[in-house]
């Protein structure tokens, strides 16, 4: 069965009916393994107001920013009761098979990858928990990366291009060429049921129609 990480965008995490949109998307995911990943959004906020204070070394305001996703791994699993944080694939795989939702711990899992044969992340404001997922998907490796986020995407835009107006972030289009499957879902749309679109199939850049329900 593939892995399909869903990165669960931290613009999100003022939805009030959030745990009810993730489980409409999540039962589109049957016949795959879904793994969580959680972006940052007021929690990593806090770090830039404190890099901003203080101004922060690059490498200290980085693993503060990942660390903040802690927060919003440990609200997810308040929100969705099925769901279990893991550090690793041996303790995914033990989530799956009780069919409960495995939530990875970011920070955790890249300081024990950090000698992974994938070019390790920069530790720059340049890299958000975009890039993150994206590393997880290769690393891991996942079969489809899913983001969730509070906008549509833009059509007939590159990912340099969405990086430029700041829906993804500036390192993510370096993995343009890596990703086997990325997909974009505006979780906020007021419609019913919500539509990923798909953003990379293979190697080459392309957007299609939106590719059903989720």
């Amino acid at each position: 069965m593939k892995t399909v990480v869903i990165k669960v965008g931290g613009s999100l995490f003022d939805l009030p009916d959030l745990s009810a949109r993730l489980s409409r998307l999540l039962d589109e995911f049957e016949h795959a393994h879904p793994l969580l990943i959680c972006g940052g959004g007021d929690a990593a906020n806090l770090v830039r107001s404190w890099d901003q204070t203080f101004d922060l070394s690059e490498e200290t305001a980085h693993w503060l920013a990942i660390q903040s996703l802690i927060l919003n791994d440990r609200l997810l699993c308040e929100l969705l009761p099925d769901a279990r944080i893991v550090s690793s694939r041996a303790e995914a795989t033990e989530v799956w098979k009780e069919h409960k939702i495995p939530v990875l711990c970011s920070y955790t899992y890249l300081k024990q990858t950090s000698e992974a044969q994938i070019a390790p992340l920069p530790t720059s404001w340049d890299v958000t928990s975009d890039s993150i997922a994206a590393w997880v998907t290769l690393t891991w490796p996942a079969e489809e990366l899913v983001l969730l986020k509070s906008v549509e995407l833009l059509r007939e835009n590159s990912l340099t291009e969405l990086a430029q107006v700041g829906l993804v972030d500036l390192h993510f289009p370096s993995f343009s060429e890596s990703l086997p499957k990325l997909r974009w879902c505006n979780l906020r749309c007021k419609d019913e049921p919500a539509q990923l679109t798909t953003v990379i199939k293979g190697k080459s850049f392309h957007i299609r129609n939106a590719t059903g329900p989720a």
